[in-house]
């Protein structure tokens, strides 16, 4: 087996059962804001040959972390499988043999991958939500393009404030949510009632930070310790 560093805290997928739900397609993505937060899963079959029938995905990319710090990760079809690791926050990508992708933020998770007939089946989980980011065959979803631009004040805080890369990398899934949904509550709070009605995904801001801060105290508290540092930049 393959495994990369990482804490893997989001349950061990059936990816049995994601080959038989895959059968027809390329790839599932569920869930969706606003429909329930998570968990979330991304499953993407790498199959011998494509089928021509849909989208083919041929590679998936994601970052994970080693030594606390980002690392590129990328699973084919001639990844030595079984193969787990962990998933830290940013762009996850499936790429088709013609170099097209589909692109979605995460907050982390874990990635698990096996040979299953005449698939790699490939199965990324997360306790926070997987948002499509457009691409090939979807659109996008509401606040993926908020999630962008908090990752990359992330990135900045990563050059300029020391040691905040290993304490995000560190940090669950749901506290790097928490401190994005804490971020976004803040600025909504400062706009009128007219810009919010024009901003859909504000509602599902303000229903989440209530979430958070009832059922998942710890991670709501890390999150805000991790924006205290992002909002230096």
């Amino acid at each position: 087996m393959t495994t990369r560093e990482m804490p893997l805290i989001e349950e061990v997928p059936s990816l049995t059962a994601a080959a038989q739900r895959l059968a027809p397609w390329g790839f599932l993505a569920d869930p969706d804001l606003p429909d329930r937060p998570g968990p979330a899963s991304l499953i993407v079959a790498l199959r011998d040959r494509p089928t021509l029938r849909h989208y083919d995905p041929e590679v998936v990319e994601f970052w994970s972390t080693a030594g606390g710090r980002g690392t590129h990760e990328i699973v084919t079809r001639s990844t030595r499988t079984p193969f787990v690791a962990g998933v830290s926050w940013g762009e996850i990508r499936i790429v088709d043999r013609l170099g097209v992708a589909n692109r979605y933020v995460s907050f982390g998770g874990r990635c698990d991958a096996d040979r299953i007939d005449d698939a790699v089946i490939v199965a990324l989980t997360s306790s926070a939500p997987i948002l499509r980011r457009g691409g090939h065959s979807q659109g996008w979803d509401d606040g993926a393009d908020a999630v962008g631009a908090f990752f990359g004040r992330l990135l900045v805080t990563v050059d300029y404030v020391p040691d905040f890369e290993r304490r995000l990398a560190d940090a669950t899934p749901l506290a790097r949510y928490a401190a994005f949904i804490a971020d976004a509550d803040a600025r909504d709070r400062s706009l009128s009632t007219r810009a919010l009605d024009v901003r859909p995904f504000a509602a599902t801001v303000r229903s989440e930070a209530a979430r958070l801060r009832r059922d998942h105290l710890d991670d709501w508290a890390c999150g805000l310790d991790l924006l205290s540092d992002i909002g230096q930049t």
